[in-house]
């Protein structure tokens, strides 16, 4: 009976049990009803190396492998499921990639390598996955963890292999080492290698300056090309150290010989200025010539001497010294060049300098297109003209003409080709400078000035042309040369007399150039201001000019009418509306119709207006031009009209009666 009862309690205790009564057995993960948990997968992690050996530890240089192995809560293997790695302190260790799938003994790799080659430390490996629960439609999750440790590499350099130890100057060749792993060629990790050469360029870079970095290829192979060429430009030559090194490794040198450059070539450079005057001008005396050394490479050679020498002398010219004519020897510099001045003597024409190596005097080259002229700008050679003087401006905006100016030296040459020449104008506006040119050895250059405000009441509008040159003075010794015994043309500052009252008045435009000397001031087309003349043959070149702002209605006085012709003086109307001593507009043209049958006009003169001239210095002259109306067939009492047309259009009609 005793036994009967012990079986009854067990049988309900299984029952209750089955029941899920009486606590619970595990986690679950929801996939089960009436509160039973499900079990959840192992994972197991490990790090092999190539040879598929467990390792607590991994160094560059090695491959390793992150290993998972997935077991279900039955120790099942987990096939087709994916599973996600993980690593702490990405400073330290990478993977490859971050997932990978189980294969069918449950097993999911991938690869895991240290940081850096100098990457050390330790760090947690994390991998987890999700397997579903047997018979339901949810998945558990399952991770393991597994800490290990990154060494620093023991990283070496082999000897740096050269192509060639023995270079000619400006040579080339290349360099190369391999970087390395107790012995192997560190062929998973790429390496930074820093060259270094003593002198010249690596990969095109300066060897010197920190060196050059090249990373390792897929076999652990740094190579970088070599050149006995600094970077500028100089050329190496001796023994020339090269070295290179690695983080963690010991630096790696070599030597080779670079051959001594040899100069073989001589090329012309520059004359600066490329035209200079003769001695005692007052303008610019001396050239510097400049040739350039070469090496055989085409790279510039420097310390090499040369021996300058003149080959065409026109007179006097000098090298290095006003009229010596000894050569000069001198020492290329940095850059290959050497230099030598050259100075002017009496007689203008062309030099030519010769610049030859000392070692070997064949091998030169000489100076292209330097020139000594007969001098700068000459105030008695300087010439300002108008297209058109008495312009339609008066009234109108816009009207232009063009003045040039013809500038030649004391000898009747031509400046320089871009001599600039400078203008200034009292009313209306003109363009400030312009620069010669020379046309069939002729120097001019020109520039527009168009009507517009403000404009002077009495129509005379001052400009003035000007540019830096010399005074003109009588050669008395005949050497074409200023000195003691010559006589001097004094001119004084210049200035643009804007009243022509033939003197400097305050407010006009003024040059000043510091001289004090007393002398007398003039106006008119060469203005003066007294008492700044100095002793020096330099000066302003220039030349005054007045342009009339003429109205484009006309006027006419002093008319003197008979049956055998017309005569009248005609001008323009002022501002006002009142008779100007200005002159019609250059182009105006004069017309007459007689009113009386058998009355005709024979011949005019006249018309069209001309150009007229504006008699600088002189204000207050009657500028008004005549005009001649020959009739014939007329008889006093008849009238003819006149009609006045000004170059814009606008006509002024005038009836006169015949006396």
């Amino acid at each position: 009976m005793k036994y009967i009862h012990r079986f009854i309690a067990l049988i309900a205790c299984l029952v209750l049990a089955a029941c899920g009564g009486g606590g619970g057995s595990g986690g679950s993960n929801g996939s089960g009803g009436g509160g039973t948990t499900t079990p959840a997968p192992t994972v197991s992690l490990v790090i092999v190396d190539a040879s598929n050996q467990t390792v607590t530890s991994i160094t560059s240089g090695g491959a390793y492998q992150a290993r998972a192995t997935v077991k279900d809560a039955n120790g099942v293997a987990v096939a087709n499921r994916v599973v996600t790695f993980s690593v702490s302190g990405s400073s330290v260790a990478t993977l490859a990639q971050p997932t990978a799938l189980t294969d069918a003994s449950g097993v999911a790799q991938v690869p895991i390598g240290p940081a850096s080659f100098t990457s050390s430390g330790a760090a947690t490996l994390t991998a987890s996955v999700e397997v579903p629960v047997p018979g339901g439609t949810t998945t558990v999750t399952g991770t393991g963890t597994l800490d290990f440790a990154v060494t620093a590499a023991g990283l070496t350099l082999s000897p740096i292999s050269i192509g060639s130890t023995n270079l000619p100057s400006g040579g080339n060749t290349t360099l190369s080492v391999t970087a390395q792993v107790n012995g192997n060629a560190l062929s998973g990790t790429p390496v930074n290698v820093a060259f270094f050469a003593s002198c010249g360029r690596i990969n095109g870079q300066d060897g010197s300056a920190g060196g050059v970095s090249v990373t390792t290829n897929g076999s652990g192979i740094a190579s970088a090309n070599y050149t006995a060429v600094n970077a500028d430009g100089t050329l190496c030559s001796g023994l020339v150290n090269v070295s290179a090194s690695s983080a963690g490794a010991s630096t790696r040198t070599a030597t080779l010989t670079v051959a001594a450059p040899v100069a073989n070539a001589v090329t012309f450079v520059s004359a600066s200025p490329a035209q200079i005057f003769v001695a005692g001008s007052g303008a610019a005396e001396q050239s510097v010539v400049a040739f350039k050394v070469f090496a055989a490479s085409g790279t510039p050679l420097p310390g090499v001497s040369v021996v300058f020498s003149i080959q065409t002398n026109p007179g006097g010219v000098g090298l290095n010294a006003s009229g010596s004519t000894a050569n000069v020897t001198a020492t290329t510099d940095q850059a290959g060049q050497a230099t030598v001045s050259v100075f002017s003597g009496t007689i203008p024409g062309p030099v030519k300098v010769r610049a030859a190596l000392a070692a070997s005097p064949t091998v030169f080259a000489e100076s292209q297109n330097l020139t000594i002229a007969s001098g700068p700008p000459s105030q008695r050679f300087m010439s300002l003209s108008l297209t058109k003087i008495n312009i339609e401006a008066q009234d109108r905006d816009g009207t232009s003409t063009q003045l040039t100016v013809r500038i030649a030296d004391r000898q009747g040459n031509a400046v320089a080709d871009g001599t600039v020449v400078n203008f200034t104008a009292e009313g209306g506006q003109v363009a400030n400078s312009c620069a010669t040119t020379t046309v069939n050895k002729i120097s001019s250059c020109s520039v527009d000035f168009i009507s517009q405000n403000p404009r002077p009441d009495n129509g005379r509008v001052s400009v003035l042309a000007y540019l830096a040159g010399t005074k003109d003075y009588v050669d008395n010794n005949g050497n074409n040369i200023f000195d003691a015994g010559d006589t001097l043309a004094q001119i004084g500052d210049a200035y643009r007399d804007d009243n022509e009252n033939n003197a400097f008045d305050a407010g006009e435009f003024l040059i000043p150039r510091g001289g004090s000397l007393a002398c007398a001031g003039v106006g008119g087309s060469y203005p003066s201001r007294e008492n700044t003349c100095s002793e020096g043959l330099a000066t302003t070149v220039r030349q005054a000019a007045v342009i009339l702002f003429s109205s484009s209605s006309a006027a006419i006085s002093s008319v003197s009418a008979s049956a055998g012709g017309i005569t009248f003086k005609l001008g323009s109307v002022d501002s006002s509306g009142r008779a100007s001593l200005l002159p019609m507009p250059v182009g105006t043209t004069v017309t007459a119709t007689p009113l009386a049958d058998g009355c005709t006009v024979s011949d005019t003169s006249g018309s069209p207006v001309a150009n007229v001239d504006p008699q600088i210095g002189n204000p207050a002259k009657d500028l008004t031009t005549t005009v001649n109306i020959g009739l014939k067939g007329c008889a006093s009492g008849q009238r003819v009209n006149l009609k006045i047309t000004a170059p814009s259009g606008l006509v002024t009609s005038i009836p006169v009666d015949l006396q």
